[in-house]
């Protein structure tokens, strides 16, 4: 079953300055710039809320994390009730395809987090993974079966 976040987008409230549009992020409690990939962090952040019921306080956005010594940004982290990473999710604009870099991408994120799933998505595609650390394997998941784990 493919995620459909494109029709979450009358939930998000978008504003206009003379300079650009913004939308309110929810997590962060403020307007950011609306740049093709925020419009798509900001529609899973709605699907993560309405669809997969996830509540506001397990879900972090743009978080400062250490690997290696430099400094890196995940989009979205979800988290369970004892505060540990379950979800690790990249976005992307519409315009970039889902390729092997965004996977590598997402996966340096989780050398730090140690989540148990990944997700890239660019809003038209996504695909999720979850990490068996004990077999060191990275394995193609359905959405359905990631629910369930939330």
């Amino acid at each position: 079953m493919p995620v459909q976040i494109l029709k979450y987008q009358d939930h998000l409230k978008i504003i206009s300055d003379s300079n650009s549009k913004k939308v309110f992020d929810p997590i962060r409690k403020k307007y950011v710039i609306l740049s093709p990939e925020e419009f798509v962090r900001q529609l899973f952040i709605v699907y993560l809320r309405e669809k997969l019921k996830i509540p506001i306080k397990h879900i972090a956005v743009e978080r400062e994390i250490k690997i290696n010594n430099k400094k890196h940004r995940f989009d979205i982290l979800v988290f369970d009730k004892n505060a540990k990473p379950k979800l690790i999710i990249e976005c992307k604009s519409h315009k970039i395809n889902l390729t092997e870099a965004v996977a590598i991408q997402v996966s340096k994120y989780n050398i730090a987090l140690k989540a148990d799933y990944l997700c890239i998505t660019n809003g038209i595609s996504s695909l999720f993974y979850k990490i068996d650390y004990t077999k060191h394997s990275i394995d193609n998941i359905d959405i359905t079966k990631l629910k369930r784990q939330l």
